[in-house]
Protein backbone atom coordinates (compact mmCIF):
# COMPACT_ATOMS: atom_id res chain seq x y z
CA UNK A 1 0.00 0.00 0.00
CA UNK A 2 1.52 3.29 -0.90
CA UNK A 3 0.63 6.06 1.29
CA UNK A 4 1.08 9.79 1.30
CA UNK A 5 3.49 10.83 3.91
CA UNK A 6 2.51 14.79 4.07
CA UNK A 7 -0.78 13.24 4.12
CA UNK A 8 -0.67 11.25 6.72
CA UNK A 9 1.73 13.18 9.26
CA UNK A 10 -0.39 16.08 9.14
CA UNK A 11 -3.56 13.42 9.85
CA UNK A 12 -1.35 12.20 12.55
CA UNK A 13 -0.88 15.21 14.45
CA UNK A 14 -3.66 17.32 13.57
CA UNK A 15 -6.61 18.38 16.00
CA UNK A 16 -8.59 15.41 15.52
CA UNK A 17 -9.56 13.41 18.47
CA UNK A 18 -7.56 9.55 18.97
CA UNK A 19 -9.37 7.11 19.99
CA UNK A 20 -6.37 6.24 22.41
CA UNK A 21 -2.74 7.23 22.96
CA UNK A 22 -0.11 5.60 25.25
CA UNK A 23 3.56 4.32 25.53
CA UNK A 24 4.49 0.77 24.26
CA UNK A 25 7.37 -1.06 23.89
CA UNK A 26 8.22 -1.99 20.45
CA UNK A 27 10.08 -4.98 19.00
CA UNK A 28 12.40 -4.14 15.69
CA UNK A 29 11.84 -5.72 12.45
CA UNK A 30 15.97 -6.05 12.27
CA UNK A 31 17.23 -4.65 15.96
CA UNK A 32 15.11 -7.26 17.88
CA UNK A 33 15.18 -5.38 20.98
CA UNK A 34 11.90 -3.28 22.38
CA UNK A 35 12.00 -0.06 22.41
CA UNK A 36 9.88 2.74 24.29
CA UNK A 37 7.53 4.26 21.25
CA UNK A 38 4.68 7.01 21.87
CA UNK A 39 1.49 5.27 20.19
CA UNK A 40 -1.57 7.35 18.91
CA UNK A 41 -4.88 5.25 17.69
CA UNK A 42 -6.72 7.05 14.80
CA UNK A 43 -9.46 4.95 12.94
CA UNK A 44 -7.82 1.86 11.87
CA UNK A 45 -4.25 3.69 11.69
CA UNK A 46 -1.64 2.90 14.58
CA UNK A 47 0.78 5.84 14.65
CA UNK A 48 4.29 5.56 17.08
CA UNK A 49 6.73 8.07 17.46
CA UNK A 50 9.98 8.01 19.15
CA UNK A 51 9.09 10.31 21.58
CA UNK A 52 5.82 12.05 22.96
CA UNK A 53 6.39 15.47 21.64
CA UNK A 54 7.83 14.34 18.22
CA UNK A 55 6.17 16.27 15.27
CA UNK A 56 6.14 13.64 12.69
CA UNK A 57 5.67 9.93 13.21
CA UNK A 58 8.50 7.31 12.45
CA UNK A 59 6.02 4.94 11.10
CA UNK A 60 2.36 3.77 10.70
CA UNK A 61 0.66 0.23 10.79
CA UNK A 62 -2.83 0.06 8.79
CA UNK A 63 -4.37 -2.38 10.89
CA UNK A 64 -7.48 -3.35 7.98
CA UNK A 65 -7.65 -7.35 8.40
CA UNK A 66 -5.32 -8.00 11.45
CA UNK A 67 -5.72 -9.79 14.46
CA UNK A 68 -4.55 -8.92 17.52
CA UNK A 69 -3.29 -12.02 19.66
CA UNK A 70 -1.23 -12.41 22.85
CA UNK A 71 2.18 -13.51 23.53
CA UNK A 72 3.19 -16.81 25.32
CA UNK A 73 6.07 -16.39 26.07
CA UNK A 74 7.78 -15.94 30.07
CA UNK A 75 10.43 -13.32 28.74
CA UNK A 76 8.38 -11.32 27.17
CA UNK A 77 5.70 -9.94 29.92
CA UNK A 78 2.72 -8.36 28.90
CA UNK A 79 3.24 -8.87 25.37
CA UNK A 80 0.90 -8.69 22.51
CA UNK A 81 1.55 -9.42 18.58
CA UNK A 82 -0.31 -7.83 15.49
CA UNK A 83 -0.38 -10.49 12.96
CA UNK A 84 -2.44 -10.26 9.08
CA UNK A 85 -3.56 -13.40 7.06
CA UNK A 86 -1.66 -12.78 4.01
CA UNK A 87 2.20 -14.26 2.45
CA UNK A 88 5.21 -12.60 4.23
CA UNK A 89 3.04 -9.35 6.20
CA UNK A 90 5.38 -8.62 9.06
CA UNK A 91 4.20 -9.36 12.75
CA UNK A 92 4.46 -6.31 15.01
CA UNK A 93 4.97 -7.09 18.24
CA UNK A 94 4.60 -4.94 20.96
CA UNK A 95 4.32 -5.16 25.07
CA UNK A 96 2.52 -2.61 27.79
CA UNK A 97 3.21 -1.70 31.05
CA UNK A 98 1.64 -3.76 32.85
CA UNK A 99 -1.39 -6.00 32.77
CA UNK A 100 -4.50 -3.21 32.27
CA UNK A 101 -3.41 -1.53 29.76
CA UNK A 102 -2.49 -4.53 28.31
CA UNK A 103 -5.74 -5.43 27.69
CA UNK A 104 -6.99 -2.16 27.08
CA UNK A 105 -4.61 -1.62 23.95
CA UNK A 106 -5.80 -5.19 22.57
CA UNK A 107 -9.66 -4.09 22.60
CA UNK A 108 -9.19 -0.95 21.14
CA UNK A 109 -6.72 -2.30 17.89
CA UNK A 110 -9.13 -5.40 17.94
CA UNK A 111 -11.97 -3.20 17.05
CA UNK A 112 -9.84 -0.68 15.04
CA UNK A 113 -10.55 -2.44 11.63
CA UNK A 114 -13.73 -1.34 8.94
CA UNK A 115 -14.62 -4.98 9.49
CA UNK A 116 -15.45 -4.67 13.08
CA UNK A 117 -17.42 -1.55 12.45
CA UNK A 118 -19.47 -3.24 9.91
CA UNK A 119 -20.51 -5.45 12.01
CA UNK A 120 -20.97 -3.24 14.88
CA UNK A 121 -23.33 -1.24 12.17
CA UNK A 122 -25.65 -4.20 11.16
CA UNK A 123 -25.83 -4.89 15.24
CA UNK A 124 -27.04 -1.33 16.02
CA UNK A 125 -29.33 -1.84 12.58
CA UNK A 126 -30.78 -4.65 14.09
CA UNK A 127 -31.94 -3.52 17.21
CA UNK A 128 -33.38 -0.58 15.19
CA UNK A 129 -35.23 -2.40 13.64
CA UNK A 130 -36.56 -4.48 16.83
CA UNK A 131 -37.74 -1.00 17.93
CA UNK A 132 -39.59 0.43 15.36
CA UNK A 133 -41.34 -2.78 14.92
CA UNK A 134 -42.55 -3.00 18.93
CA UNK A 135 -43.47 1.12 18.35
CA UNK A 136 -45.22 0.28 15.06
CA UNK A 137 -46.91 -2.69 17.11
CA UNK A 138 -47.90 -0.57 19.87
CA UNK A 139 -48.85 1.99 17.93
CA UNK A 140 -51.69 -0.53 16.11
CA UNK A 141 -52.81 -1.78 19.50
CA UNK A 142 -53.31 1.66 20.90
CA UNK A 143 -55.64 2.70 17.66
CA UNK A 144 -57.60 -0.46 17.73
CA UNK A 145 -58.23 0.13 21.75
CA UNK A 146 -59.10 3.69 20.87
CA UNK A 147 -62.07 2.83 17.78
CA UNK A 148 -63.26 -0.15 19.98
CA UNK A 149 -66.75 0.40 20.42
CA UNK A 150 -67.80 0.65 24.11
CA UNK A 151 -69.72 -1.91 25.92
CA UNK A 152 -72.40 -0.23 27.77
CA UNK A 153 -74.26 -1.55 30.79
CA UNK A 154 -76.91 -3.35 30.61
CA UNK A 155 -79.18 -0.98 33.22
CA UNK A 156 -79.93 2.64 32.00
CA UNK A 157 -81.01 5.45 34.26
CA UNK A 158 -83.48 6.77 31.66
CA UNK A 159 -86.81 6.07 32.69
CA UNK A 160 -89.24 3.66 30.67
CA UNK A 161 -92.12 5.07 28.90
CA UNK A 162 -94.99 2.69 27.04
CA UNK A 163 -97.65 3.52 24.80
CA UNK A 164 -101.42 2.37 25.31
CA UNK A 165 -102.05 2.49 21.78
CA UNK A 166 -102.03 -0.81 19.74
CA UNK A 167 -101.96 -2.51 23.04
CA UNK A 168 -103.96 -5.37 24.26
CA UNK A 169 -105.97 -5.95 28.13
CA UNK A 170 -107.18 -9.70 27.67
CA UNK A 171 -109.44 -11.16 30.01
CA UNK A 172 -112.45 -13.29 29.88
CA UNK A 173 -114.84 -12.78 26.85
CA UNK A 174 -118.18 -12.79 27.43
CA UNK A 175 -120.13 -14.85 24.69
CA UNK A 176 -117.04 -14.33 22.80
CA UNK A 177 -117.12 -10.96 21.98
CA UNK A 178 -114.29 -8.45 22.90
CA UNK A 179 -114.34 -4.60 22.24
CA UNK A 180 -112.03 -2.20 21.57
CA UNK A 181 -111.92 1.57 23.21
CA UNK A 182 -109.69 4.23 22.24
CA UNK A 183 -107.37 1.81 20.85
CA UNK A 184 -107.12 -0.62 23.55
CA UNK A 185 -109.04 -4.14 22.98
CA UNK A 186 -110.42 -5.58 26.31
CA UNK A 187 -113.50 -7.88 27.13
CA UNK A 188 -115.25 -7.34 30.87
CA UNK A 189 -114.91 -10.35 32.79
CA UNK A 190 -118.46 -12.32 33.62
CA UNK A 191 -117.83 -12.68 36.92
CA UNK A 192 -117.10 -9.06 38.04
CA UNK A 193 -120.01 -6.53 38.90
CA UNK A 194 -120.98 -3.57 36.49
CA UNK A 195 -118.76 -4.64 33.87
CA UNK A 196 -115.87 -3.30 35.61
CA UNK A 197 -112.20 -4.43 34.17
CA UNK A 198 -110.38 -4.51 37.26
CA UNK A 199 -108.03 -7.72 37.30
CA UNK A 200 -107.40 -7.88 33.81
CA UNK A 201 -104.00 -9.07 32.39
CA UNK A 202 -101.96 -6.71 30.82
CA UNK A 203 -100.48 -8.40 27.67
CA UNK A 204 -99.28 -5.40 26.13
CA UNK A 205 -95.44 -5.15 25.75
CA UNK A 206 -94.83 -3.07 28.96
CA UNK A 207 -90.90 -2.23 29.78
CA UNK A 208 -90.14 -5.74 28.07
CA UNK A 209 -91.42 -7.59 30.92
CA UNK A 210 -95.23 -8.41 30.50
CA UNK A 211 -94.90 -8.76 34.48
CA UNK A 212 -98.93 -8.05 34.65
CA UNK A 213 -99.45 -4.10 34.72
CA UNK A 214 -103.44 -3.22 35.04
CA UNK A 215 -103.95 -0.69 32.47
CA UNK A 216 -106.17 2.50 33.30
CA UNK A 217 -109.80 1.34 33.32
CA UNK A 218 -112.13 1.76 30.61
CA UNK A 219 -116.00 2.07 30.34
CA UNK A 220 -117.60 -1.00 28.34
CA UNK A 221 -119.35 0.17 25.38
CA UNK A 222 -122.71 -2.34 24.93
CA UNK A 223 -123.00 -4.16 21.64
CA UNK A 224 -126.42 -5.34 20.53
CA UNK A 225 -126.95 -8.22 18.87
CA UNK A 226 -128.23 -6.93 15.81
CA UNK A 227 -124.60 -5.22 14.65
CA UNK A 228 -125.90 -1.95 15.14
CA UNK A 229 -125.48 0.36 18.29
CA UNK A 230 -128.98 1.89 19.82
CA UNK A 231 -130.45 4.72 21.79
CA UNK A 232 -130.11 3.40 24.94
CA UNK A 233 -133.55 5.37 25.79
CA UNK A 234 -135.22 3.85 23.19
CA UNK A 235 -135.08 1.02 21.20
CA UNK A 236 -134.94 0.73 17.67
CA UNK A 237 -133.61 4.05 17.02
CA UNK A 238 -130.01 2.75 15.70
CA UNK A 239 -130.21 4.85 13.04
CA UNK A 240 -129.04 8.71 12.77
CA UNK A 241 -132.61 9.31 10.59
CA UNK A 242 -135.03 7.58 13.69
CA UNK A 243 -132.78 9.19 16.26
CA UNK A 244 -133.37 12.57 14.74
CA UNK A 245 -137.64 11.42 14.26
CA UNK A 246 -137.76 10.29 18.05
CA UNK A 247 -136.31 13.83 19.17
CA UNK A 248 -138.26 15.76 17.15
CA UNK A 249 -141.06 14.03 18.69
CA UNK A 250 -140.32 14.63 21.64
CA UNK A 251 -139.62 18.32 21.41
CA UNK A 252 -143.27 18.75 19.75
CA UNK A 253 -144.54 17.16 22.89
CA UNK A 254 -143.10 19.74 25.06
CA UNK A 255 -143.68 22.38 23.19
CA UNK A 256 -147.54 21.79 22.46
CA UNK A 257 -147.86 20.93 26.57
CA UNK A 258 -145.72 24.12 27.08
CA UNK A 259 -148.43 26.30 24.68
CA UNK A 260 -150.85 24.84 26.70
CA UNK A 261 -149.81 25.56 29.93
CA UNK A 262 -150.03 29.58 28.64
Amino acid sequence: MKLNEKSVAYYATCNSPPDKTGFLFKKGERNTAYHRRWFILKGNMLFYFEERESREPIGVIVLEGCTVELCESESEEFAFAVKFDCVKARVYKMAAENQPAMESWVKALSRASFDYMRLVVKELERQLEEVQEEARSSQAKNKLKKHQPQVQGATSSQPTTFSLQNAEITGPSQEGVSSRENGVSWSKPTSLPNGVSEGCVWEGDCCGKGDGVKPPTVPPRRKPSGGSPESPVSPGTGSFSKLHDWYGQEVAELRTEWLQSQ
